[in-house]
């Protein structure tokens, strides 16, 4: 089974980097392929630039990276998204992986009633989230990350049976705890 995981954090010596390593090494344990997309290591640029949005209505890549990152998720069995929670949703970094990775043609396309029908056929997926708030305030606005990110954007590409972990107080190490608790049990 080949699974990415879709990296984001700018510092290694974050709790999030911790949970990025817990899970490769659990994923290899159960002799997982594990393919991991660190978009701050590998210098992505996130931001949508007019050359990139020359091509998007063509389905085309202006940046290679983007175009690789696509590929290695179509070869994906599973996907996991691994990042902080700032100012209620996805970092900035993350975003951006969406906005250009995330073209019609390659990870969606319209059928002939114009309705959105994803591509990426994957069936198993997570978010493991951190942060200082719980799920319940994310209910309160709204819920970005269940309503927005999986449902809705994770749906239109066809990325299903999303399960959502989220660490509500990183900082104190009885939640930090739980959360590496809950992944072993998801990743078993």
């Amino acid at each position: 089974m080949k699974t990415t995981i879709v990296y984001t954090h700018p510092w290694d010596g974050s709790f999030n980097h911790h949970v990025l390593e817990v899970t490769k090494a659990q994923l290899l344990a159960k002799g997982h392929d594990v393919d991991v997309i660190d978009l701050h290591q590998d210098g992505f640029d996130p931001a949508f630039h007019v050359e990139d949005l020359k091509l998007f209505g063509k389905g085309e890549y202006n940046d290679p990276k983007a175009e690789d990152y696509m590929k290695r998720l179509k070869a994906s069995d599973e996907v996991i998204f691994v990042f902080p929670v700032w100012w209620y949703g996805a970092p900035a970094m993350l975003k951006g992986f969406f906005d250009k990775v995330f073209l019609k043609g390659h990870t969606y396309d319209m059928d002939e009633n114009h309705n959105l029908v994803g591509k990426l056929d994957i069936n198993k997926a997570a978010v493991f989230t951190t942060g200082n708030i719980g799920k319940e305030i994310f209910e309160h606005i709204g819920d970005p990350i269940n309503k927005t990110m999986i449902e809705a954007l994770f749906g239109t590409v066809g990325i299903t049976n999303v399960t959502w972990l989220h660490c509500k107080t990183v900082h104190m190490e009885e939640t930090r705890n739980q959360f590496l608790s809950e992944i072993e049990q998801y990743l078993k």
